[in-house]
């Protein structure tokens, strides 16, 4: 996500977010929890499923991240890289 679009973002927004933890790096929906005014990037905090049902909360890298309403000329090297083929993950309103 470019800069602009990360210092916009505001508690409640929905996004997308690469699952660091998995080397497929699937998307998962998140909604932004916390937003802290930074020189620069800011820093976001970011609800995530988990397994089991539950949720967590990351902070991950803003290049990590896109807007729920995806790009569809964005590029992301991670998801360029996918192998098994993108699938958009289903958005909880």
């Amino acid at each position: 996500m470019n800069r602009l679009d990360w210092n916009a973002l505001q508690v409640g927004d929905r996004v997308l977010v690469h699952d660091e933890t998995d080397a497929r790096a699937p998307l998962l929906p998140g909604r932004v929890t916390r937003v802290e005014r930074a020189s620069g990037s800011n820093d976001v905090a970011i609800r995530v499923p988990v397994k089991g049902g539950k949720s967590e909360i990351v902070l991950p890298p803003r290049l990590s991240v896109h807007l729920d309403d995806l790009d569809p000329i964005a590029r992301c090297w991670r998801c360029e890289a996918r192998v098994d083929g993108f699938v958009r993950p289903m958005t909880t309103k």
